[in-house]
């Protein structure tokens, strides 16, 4: 089989939850990476699945400093 995407790296223009504009990186204070758009009653953001999730919600960032992200 020949692939040519490789597994451990997201690209910019993929439609997954690391490359949308709700993501909330709130990993260096201890709470994950969250959906700034989903609230829970309690008035906190509920954690992403994973970075290669989607959703309704989807809506691409417009970061131009944005890179891919890699597993490595």
């Amino acid at each position: 089989m020949n692939n040519n995407k490789k597994p451990n790296i997201i690209a910019i223009d993929e439609k997954v939850c690391y490359n949308c504009k709700h993501r909330i990186w709130a990993v260096a204070i201890g709470l994950g990476v969250m959906c700034g758009n989903n609230k829970k009653g309690n008035g906190w953001y509920t954690q992403i699945p994973g970075l290669r999730k989607t959703c309704d919600a989807f809506v691409m960032s417009e970061d131009e400093n944005r890179k891919p992200f890699s597993y490595d």
